[in-house]
């Protein structure tokens, strides 16, 4: 049998380290329960695939009073009252197994939404670095940073952060965290995934600076590194392709 690559397998990965556990927000398989336990806990919550990427399938709810909930889809939004309904809502709209997971209120961009690629490798019998890191802005109207699904765009790291609604670090502080999560999440992952010499993370900053592992790629994209003007914040020192 092959090592899962699953969602909820990195996730549980990551979330056994006690250096990690405070940057994944938690994480379980889609259910009636789970879902309840999450809006009841939670303002936002994400519904997504437990494979697959891209973004596609990925789903908002937000808890917005007297038992009502907005959900987006994309830029399709709609509000629905009381958690029975909006499981059934929910359900319809699903295909294979989900999974729910704490919604992270990113940073945003004049009102849009970004996240960050995290791009971490090593060569073998060397340590892990980092080597190139960006932010991908989501579109007009999309809560989802993929860049194709969402028009969206691709900016370097710092001038996403300086631009961006962060108040509680400097850019520098942000970046130097994101290097530090990321490489304790490559070494751990890689106590499970052996073989692998690459990870791509997408990571998550909140208004107050504290960075957050929203997924981790087993074969990430680097053509996202290519939209960006200055070619040299991309380097590619192992083939895993």
């Amino acid at each position: 049998m092959g090592v899962s690559e699953s969602k909820l397998t990195k996730y549980y990965v990551l979330r056994a380290s006690s250096a990690l556990a405070g940057n994944l927000p938690r994480t379980k398989p889609f259910s009636k329960r789970s879902l309840y336990a999450f809006l009841d806990r939670y303002r936002k919550v994400i519904a997504k695939p437990a494979s697959g990427s891209g973004g596609a399938g990925v789903m908002m709810i937000s808890s917005k009073g007297s038992s009502s909930y907005h959900v987006q889809r994309g830029a399709i939004k709609r509000t629905i009252r009381g958690k029975k309904d909006t499981y059934h809502y929910l359900r319809k709209k699903m295909g294979a197994r989900y999974l729910v997971q704490r919604g992270i209120s990113l940073a945003r961009i004049n009102g849009r939404p970004f996240d960050v690629r995290v791009m971490v490798q090593r060569r073998p019998g060397s340590q892990w670095v980092v080597t190139g890191m960006l932010a991908k802005v989501a579109g007009r109207g999309y809560i989802i940073t993929n860049i194709k699904r969402s028009g969206g765009r691709v900016l370097p790291l710092r001038t996403a952060i300086r631009s961006s609604n962060i108040r509680g670090a400097s850019s520098n502080a942000v970046m130097a965290r994101l290097r530090r999560i990321s490489l304790l999440a490559a070494s751990r992952l890689f106590t499970y995934y052996t073989s692998q010499n690459v990870f791509g993370f997408d990571m998550g900053i909140d208004s107050n600076g504290k960075v957050w592992i929203i997924e981790a790629n087993l074969r990430p994209d680097i053509t996202l590194f290519l939209k960006l003007s200055d070619k040299g914040m991309y380097r590619t020192i192992v083939s895993y392709r």
